[in-house]
Order: structure tokens, then C-alpha cells, then sequence
């Protein structure tokens, strides 16, 4: 188990289809809209102890990237970036998880002509 410090989180990156270690404190949702790229987030929960950050209006955008994200049998996706961090009752925590069981999969939207 890889335990993180409380200011590290995990951002999946939809533009460079990729993820990566960044640093969040948690104190504010400005970093998120920046990385995520949106002015409003909503949360999924991937277990207990972790969630993620998504545009809540990805759906509704010009966005053909997004992630499946499967860890202890449980799979989540979504369209556009996203942000794991550790979760203590509504607070910022330590992402505590397993990476090697952590699957990562960049999924491209085929979206129907208009």
C-alpha cells in the first residue's frame, strides 16, 4: 500500500491522456476547475477512502476523452479530467491504495453527428 501525504493527489489529465502526482492542499476548489477545466465539480466515490473530482457538466461538452478507473472491483468513468484525493469525513487525506491494483484506462467518445 502506497500511503501519499495529505497534499498529494492524483490527476487524470483528459487533454494529454494521461495521470500524474499533483500537489493539492485541498483548501480550495481553484485548482480543480483549472486542472479540470470547468466551473463546476461534482464528486464519485471509488471506495471509502478516496474520490474523485469531475467536471459535473462533462457530459454536456465538446469532450471525446474520459477515464474508466476500476480499483477493488469497483469501476468508475467518466468524461473529462478528473482529481483522486484521499477522503477523511469531507477532508483532504493521504491517498491510501494500492497503485499496482489501481486500473487506468483513457476511453475516446465516438460522439453521433449532429
Amino acid at each position: 500500500m502506497i500511503a501519499l501525504n495529505d497534499k498529494t493527489a492524483l490527476l487524470f489529465d483528459a487533454g494529454n491522456q494521461t495521470a500524474r502526482l499533483v500537489t493539492y492542499d485541498g483548501e480550495s476548489l481553484d485548482p480543480i476547475y483549472k486542472w479540470l477545466n470547468c466551473d463546476l465539480v461534482d464528486t464519485i466515490r471509488l471506495d471509502r477512502h478516496h474520490i474523485i473530482f469531475v467536471d459535473d457538466e462533462g457530459l454536456w461538452k465538446d469532450q471525446d476523452t474520459g477515464f474508466r478507473i476500476t480499483y477493488n472491483n469497483r469501476t468508475v468513468k467518466f468524461v473529462g479530467s478528473g482529481l483522486l484525493v484521499g477522503d477523511m469525513m469531507g477532508n483532504t487525506a493521504p491517498i491510501k491504495l494500492n497503485f499496482s491494483d489501481l486500473d487506468i484506462e483513457v476511453i475516446v467518445y465516438e460522439r453521433p453527428e449532429a
